[in-house]
């Protein structure tokens, strides 16, 4: 997969949609790129490495005690993990073979150092899915 096709994935997730074209190229160019196969680990439940993941090609899923939840290209899982350095609380297993780029705690500051918007985008991202969800605990908790 070549750098034009991973950004174009890059653009079409909701939490780096809206970065500029320069820090998804970086990003695309700089993030380690993983190969996986059906059954593999990609992020194992308490790992210390602290990182992001985004399912490229492929399919995954994050291990529930309930049920697993899939992934498809385009799905972003880890993301808060490297704003609060905290580790994976589940275990993110390939469903298929497949490629996903691997976002580093080091990569996601400097990023955040040399583009001042990132951390700002993802931020504002972030506080207004927690105020949707808050709105729909409240309207389902309503009924």
């Amino acid at each position: 997969m070549n750098i034009n096709q991973i950004i174009k994935i890059l653009k079409k997730t909701e939490s780096f949609g809206m970065q500029t074209d320069s820090l998804l190229n970086t990003l695309a160019f700089t993030a380690e790129k993983v190969e996986y196969s059906t059954g593999d680990l990609i992020i194992k439940s308490g790992e210390k490495d602290v990182k992001c993941v985004v399912i490229l090609e492929g399919k995954a899923y994050v291990q529930k005690k309930m049920s697993p939840i899939e992934l498809k290209a385009g799905s972003v899982i880890g993301l808060l993990s490297l704003i609060n350095g905290s580790s994976p609380k589940n275990t993110l297993i390939a469903g298929t073979k497949g490629l996903a780029l691997s976002i580093s705690k080091e990569l996601f500051e400097k990023l955040s150092h040399e583009f001042p918007d990132f951390n700002k985008n993802l931020k504002s991202k972030l506080i207004s899915d927690l105020n949707n969800k808050v709105i729909s605990l409240k309207a389902t908790m309503d009924q």
